[in-house]
């Protein structure tokens, strides 16, 4: 079933809040975890494109949340003002 990106995040947060956060953020902090929303499976990686790859290799067809933990974001995102264009920063 496709869901919309918001619903997703949404579904993805809840899992996360209720069933994973307390444990992961004792133990996995900077880490990344991708969550399926259907099964509510989590895969752990320390790098994005390894949270994402696990997860894809056992859950091919699923829909995944990828959070960073212990952080609000999995990437920080800026704005800068220093030219002619403003330009948005990605890290």
């Amino acid at each position: 079933m496709g869901y919309s990106p918001q619903i997703s995040a949404d579904r993805g947060e809840q899992i996360y809040q209720q069933k994973y956060k307390a444990k992961l953020e004792a133990e996995n902090p900077g880490q990344y975890v991708a969550i399926d929303i259907d099964t509510e499976n989590i895969y752990l990686g320390s790098t994005p494109e390894e949270a994402l790859g696990k997860a894809q290799k056992q859950a091919p067809r699923g829909q995944f949340h990828l959070i960073r933990i212990g952080s609000a974001g999995v990437y920080r995102v800026g704005y800068s003002s220093g030219g002619q264009n403003g330009d948005w920063l990605f890290r």
